[in-house]
Parts: C-alpha cells; structure tokens; sequence
C-alpha cells in the first residue's frame, strides 16, 4: 500500500493510520511481516512529508522492529530510514524544527542496544557523531538549528549511559568509548567547543548522567550464579564509569575553577562523597580511581 500509493498525498493520513495498527501486531505476526514492514516505511519516510504525528507514529514502528534483532533485513531497512534523516541536511533541520530530537533519540537507543549487531554499531556512531557535527557547524543547518546542540548534549550522553550500564559487554564497552570522546577529546573534527560550555551545562551533566552512571548496581532478586555475574559486570562498569568520572573533573577542573569558583567546590565534594561511598574494599579499581584523583587534587 505504501508503494502504491503513496503519491496520493490525501490518503497518507490513512498510510499513518494504518502503521499505528502495525505497530501494535502480536509479536509472532509482527515479526513474520518486520522486512516488509520496514520496506514500507522506508518508501513513506523517503518519498512522503510526514506531519508530526506521522513522524511519531514512524519512529513507534521503528521501535518496534528493534525488539526483533534477528530480523536483519528489517533492521538494516530500518537504519535506512535514520540514515535518511539523519545524513541529508534538510531532513535533519525539519526533525529539529519539529522537536523529533526525542524521538529520535529514543530509537537510536533502542537501536543501539541490541546484542553486537550491524544495526547497533550504526545508531551507536550516530548518537556520537551528532552533536559535535552540529557544534562545529560541520551541517549546512539554519543557525537556530545548530545552535541548540547544547540542549541536546546531555540528552544524547544519558542515552549513551544508559547503553554503557545495561547494554551488552561490546555494546557498553564501545558506550564508554563514545563518552570518553564526547567529555575528554579536544581538537579534534569530533571534540566539541569546550569554551561555548557553561559550567552549568557540566554541572547538569555530571548530576543526570556521570554519578547516576556511578551509583548504578544490579538488580536484586536473580538466582545466586546470575546474581554473581552481573555484580562482577556491574563493578566492572561502576569502575570505568569512576575512572571516566576522575578523568573528567582533572581534565575540566582549571576552567571550571576559573568560569565558577564558588561553584566548583561544592561539585567537586558532592561527586568526592558519591565516590567515596561506593569505593568497598571489594572495588579496588574504583578505590584506585578515588586515590589517583585525590593525590593530583593534593598536589
């Protein structure tokens, strides 16, 4: 139908209407159409100018076939439909002008979060290249577009950490990756205009994103050989998350220092405390990670 007839903009509405119902197939059926489902949707995301709620209706069904990651086809046909968006420039500002970010982000994420897929090493680069290619003016997008990276930013990194907490151990290995070149890397086509970042902008981002990350642990109620696994999973991560965590504060902490130096302080023994709450004797590489910041804070 939406090959058909899908230069008939009066019946796109009804198109819309009918992959609301799509998206809410029993999963046995859902699954057996997904390909052609997601073919589908690729010709009305391509061809068709979707309204608003299309759009929402579109990134719905696109969630949906994310929960099926063994449907390669439908998948791959699915991340066309991101790269759409996301690779043509005036796709991209008419998403942001619609305020989609969210929606968007949600099924990067959803996306992202599949076991090692093709699909999840693609959403995953584009919730890392996003930002900092509208920060540095790299898309020919209206200035009020480019100008909003900032309120992005931190959307885009608690995606990231949700991924690098609860994501598979390739898929969270390559989250830390991601978060360490979006809070540490300077100079590069990637890096980000530090000097346009507010010392507010780092404080929401530490609070909503680095000591959730932190503070994280695994969920109680598994069986005993499960429940030993994922805390040995959980402490590995709570380590990297502390080690990225000190790296942060060391590397920012002169500007910071110098744009907020009533505010800094407090920040800085607020994190100080979290770390040292969770640094058990049994959690000796997040231990490591506290004494190293403590001896070049000292020093």
């Amino acid at each position: 139908l939406c090959i058909r007839l899908i230069g008939n903009t009066e019946l796109v509405p009804t198109l819309l209407l009918l992959t609301q119902h799509l998206s809410r197939l029993p999963a046995q059926h859902f699954a057996a159409h997904a390909e052609r489902i997601a073919c589908g949707t690729l010709v009305l995301v391509q061809e068709a100018n979707l309204p608003h709620s299309g759009l929402c209706n579109i990134f719905a069904l696109l969630r949906r076939i994310s929960e099926f990651p063994a449907g390669v086809g439908a998948c791959s046909a699915s991340i066309e439909c991101l790269n759409f968006w996301l690779s043509d420039d005036q796709e991209l500002s008419r998403l942001l002008s619609l305020q989609q970010f969210p929606e968007l982000l949600r099924t990067l994420k959803a996306f992202a979060s599949q076991n090692s897929t093709p699909a999840s090493a693609t959403a995953l680069s584009h919730l890392s290249t996003l930002v900092p290619q509208l920060a540095r003016g790299a898309r020919s997008l209206p200035v009020e577009a480019q100008s909003q990276w900032r309120s992005l930013w931190v959307p885009t990194l608690q995606a990231l950490a949700d991924i690098a907490r609860d994501g598979s151990q390739k898929c969270s290995a390559q989250a830390f990756v991601y978060l360490q070149r979006l809070l540490l890397e300077c100079g590069t086509e990637l890096s980000l205009p530090w000097e346009q970042l507010e010392f507010s902008a780092w404080k929401e981002t530490l609070e909503q994103v680095l000591v959730p990350l932190l503070q994280s642990h695994p969920a109680e109620g598994t069986a005993n050989t499960a429940l030993a696994s994922s805390q040995e999973v959980a402490t590995l991560r709570q380590a990297n998350a502390a080690q990225l965590v000190c790296r942060v504060l060391l590397t920012h902490m002169p500007s910071w220092l110098r744009s907020s130096p009533d505010g800094f302080p407090v920040l800085f023994l607020r994190i100080l405390h979290v770390l040292v709450s969770e640094a058990t004797a049994d959690k000796l590489p997040l231990v490591e990670s506290l004494k190293n910041l403590l001896l070049v804070i000292s020093a």
